[in-house]
């Protein structure tokens, strides 16, 4: 049984100020990684934004040096993402190869490393990524087991027709709106068994995903997993490592790569995703332990794990993103987030009538930090949209003032 876990990192984070950035340094990342380090045969994925790379290679620099130590074990793999993490199926296509690039550049200049895979905030996909990521020689992209699920048949979640989709996080949506201490209870329950029947029903097979005039590898996530495993880890009624590891063996015998855990790097030591109760990095070094016990249990990096096991299923994904309903209303839909669009669509329109050598590295920062999707999704920070409003405000600002200078004002002196 092959499987591994995936971190993922980002300083930019919709519900962390930036007052506190020093305090998820030192009480998550600093102890979940040292730890990891600690496992023996631990094999695991991080996902850290090329935006998080610069704040911790210019501010935490411990930090890098132990992610470097774990690559040169060969117990860590980097994935590429988006520089800002955005909802890459939003963005034009020019947008789309200018956040892989500058995250490409970061972690050449800062881990002095190529990533072969690749994380998609919040999992958001559309059929152009295969090829796009193909041509920066990415092998593999981690996507979203339900969103794939139910692109196969390609039904039309808009269709009058169809059943409204019921995903494993509406399960713990439920959970958590319901007022009442008996309400709590039957909801927990229906929570439990329905997330654990999704789990059950995972599929951890590779696929290749068919793209426009490309294909690319796909490690399945099932979002079931990393919820019930997060349940297991808080040590929730019914759920405990030890009852993860029980499902899990159920796995033994799939030639698929099992993730059974990935999610947020904070969720360990700096912010608890359900409860009052804060999991550390030894309650995941409990789980991982647990996991090991599993008979012919391997904890494998995904890159050695393709190297041996290439997909045999050909398919199809849809557009949409791992949201509740699987689609991108949560970033589209806000009045806040239609007004930052315009915007980020005012800055490319003088972007696009300009040549590239007028558009200086400082520009193109300020429009890929307006895309950030943790400024616009789920409920952030008023401090972290402002953000968003504010480089796109420079962005349009300083590529107006090209613009006109080099077609009005020099117009205007002849």
């Amino acid at each position: 049984m092959y499987s591994t876990i995936i971190l993922h990192a980002n300083l930019q984070y919709a519900e962390i100020p930036i007052s506190e950035i020093p305090k998820v340094v030192k009480n998550s990342y600093l102890p979940v990684i040292s730890t990891l380090l600690e496992i023996p045969k631990a094999e695991i994925v991080f996902n850290f934004t090329g935006v998080t790379l610069e704040i911790l290679n210019s501010e935490f620099p411990e930090v890098i040096d132990l992610l470097k130590l774990g690559i040169d074990k060969g117990k860590f793999e980097l994935t590429g993402c988006g520089y800002s993490h955005p909802i890459f199926p939003l963005l034009p296509i020019e947008d789309m190869k200018k956040q892989i690039e500058f995250n490409q550049k970061v972690l050449e200049n800062v881990m002095d490393y190529k990533p072969k895979g690749f994380w998609l905030p919040e999992l958001a996909y559309d059929p152009l990524l295969p090829r796009i990521l193909k041509s920066y020689d990415f092998s593999h992209v981690f996507i979203d087991e339900e969103l794939y699920n139910m692109s196969n048949p390609l039904l039309n979640d808009s269709n009058q027709y169809n059943k409204s989709y019921y995903s494993a996080s509406h399960y713990l949506i439920d959970f958590l709106k319901a007022k009442g201490f008996l309400k709590k209870i039957n909801k927990f329950n229906k929570a439990r068994k329905g997330i654990i029947k999704f789990c059950k029903n995972a599929d951890f097979t590779p696929v290749e995903l068919k793209g426009v005039k490309s294909t690319i590898t796909g490690l399945r996530i099932p979002q079931a997993w990393s919820i019930f495993s997060t349940g297991c880890v808080l040590g929730y009624p019914f759920m405990t490592p030890k009852k993860a590891t029980k499902m899990l063996s159920k796995f033994k015998d799939s030639s698929g790569l099992v993730i059974p855990y990935g999610t947020d790097i904070e969720f360990f030591g700096y912010r608890s995703p359900i409860v009052d109760r804060l999991p550390t990095e030894e309650d995941l070094k409990e789980f991982i332990q647990s996991m090991m016990k599993i008979k012919d249990f391997k904890m494998i990096l995904p890159s050695k794990y393709l190297e041996e096991h290439k997909p045999k299923d050909l398919g199809y994904m849809k557009t949409g993103s791992w949201s509740p309903d699987r689609r991108l209303d949560l970033w589209t839909k806000d009045e806040d987030n239609q007004k930052l669009e315009r915007l980020c669509q005012e800055a490319r329109w003088y972007f696009a009538h300009l040549p590239e050598t007028d558009i200086t590295e400082e520009m193109w920062k300020h429009l890929l930090l307006a895309e950030n999707s943790d400024g616009r999704g789920w409920d952030p920070l008023p401090e972290r949209r402002l953000e968003c409003f504010s480089h796109a405000y420079d962005a349009i600002h300083l590529v107006k003032q090209k613009y006109l200078d080099r077609y009005i004002r020099k117009t205007t002196k002849k």
